[in-house]
């Protein structure tokens, strides 16, 4: 093995021990001491000079957010070098998703950068006792953890996630009784998932807005914002906006993610958008799936218009065709540009309910 395949082999191994946990937001979390012994065993392999180079290249992901998207990026030929040309299928073989290994990433955006350097020192100290009491930290206190919040000061603490416990709310919308979405809406507008552009009035038929879906995810995955700290983390979100609080819990959970500009709030929210979304709340549950490149293919097959899907969209279209999330807006068309209407979240809304919860 040359000296990068060592390097990337810790990578690997101590991704491997991310996943020894359930996502951080989770009501109760188990600590899998099997995967952290394992990541422990191929650490030990190692001679100091391998370990020390390869952990000053974990530093260099682990420094920043964007150092963790990097990360994420290369992941796939981080995998590709350390497992070979078939690392999806082997991946799948052990009951590991791609997605889920970048879902534990983007969990470690919600770590402080002090404690993210300090689990590498452990790592590479083998302290397996420091990795797992650190882990348990952060598992039993939402994102709190052992030096504050990420980026220091406001706890971003996530809470509520393990429970579907909703509240059976009495509503009555006057503009749905013949339309196609009628159960869908009402279903989960019992829940509280779903509300009314006005008294009485669902609007299915309007256009829903970025805001406006990220909000039903929030109440759906029953997310709530942190409690202390201030939030400025996009320009176009303030706190006299009513969509502030849920783009904070959703942003504080790893679910919302920006523009180069913002998030665009008020923004009508693209099908291939509003996928994305579903997608990576299905992931922090535990309810994603995998997809290699040749099923990705199989799956976009039947639509005309596939090559209009986003690059970055496509595994994402994929995961949620595969799990029966959506469909296309015709047999034969995806329309991954067009805008969604409040019907269509809807309906999208209540196959994530069912999958996470029935």
């Amino acid at each position: 093995m040359n000296m990068r395949v060592k390097h990337m082999s810790v990578l690997l191994a101590f991704l491997i021990a991310l996943m020894a946990f359930a996502p951080l937001a989770a009501a109760a979390i188990n600590i899998d001491s099997g995967l952290v012994d394992l990541a422990f065993q191929k650490l030990s392999s190692l001679d100091d000079a391998t370990k020390s180079d390869a952990m000053s290249l974990l530093q260099d992901y682990f420094r920043t957010e964007q150092g963790l998207d990097t990360l994420k990026q290369d992941l796939p030929g981080i995998l590709k070098l350390v497992i070979g040309d078939d690392y999806e299928q082997k991946l799948q073989e052990e009951g590991i998703s791609l997605s889920r290994i970048k879902s534990d990433i983007d969990e470690l955006k919600n770590w402080s950068r002090d404690d993210r350097m300090a689990l590498l020192d452990m790592m590479e100290k083998g302290d397996k006792d420091g990795v797992k009491d650190l882990l348990e930290q952060y598992a039993s206190s939402g994102t709190g953890g052992a030096s504050g919040a990420a980026g220091g000061g406001a706890s971003t603490a996530v809470s509520g996630m393990g429970s579907a416990a909703f509240p059976e709310v009495e509503v009555k919308f006057s503009d749905i009784q013949k339309h196609w979405a009628k159960p869908y809406i009402e279903a989960m507008a019992k829940k509280g998932i779903l509300t009314g552009r006005a008294e009485g009035v669902f609007a299915p038929d309007e256009k829903v807005t970025r805001a406006e879906f990220v909000a039903m995810l929030v109440r759906l995955l029953q997310l709530q914002a942190p409690s202390e700290g201030t939030f400025a983390v996009f320009p176009d979100v303030t706190e006299k906006d009513w969509f502030y609080a849920p783009v904070r819990a959703a942003y504080a959970a790893g679910l919302a993610k920006g523009k180069q500009s913002g998030f665009d709030p008020k923004g009508l929210i693209t099908r291939e958008e509003m996928v994305s979304f579903v997608v990576r709340a299905a992931s922090m549950k535990n309810k994603s799936a995998f997809v290699d490149s040749a099923e990705i293919e199989y799956l976009l097959l039947r639509f005309k218009d596939k090559e209009a899907i986003s690059a970055w969209a496509r595994t994402d279209v994929a995961v949620a065709l595969k799990l029966s999330l959506v469909s296309g807006m015709k047999a034969d068309e995806f329309s991954p540009r067009g805008t969604a209407t409040r019907a269509q979240a809807a309906c999208i809304i209540y196959n994530l309910y069912n999958l996470i919860y029935e």
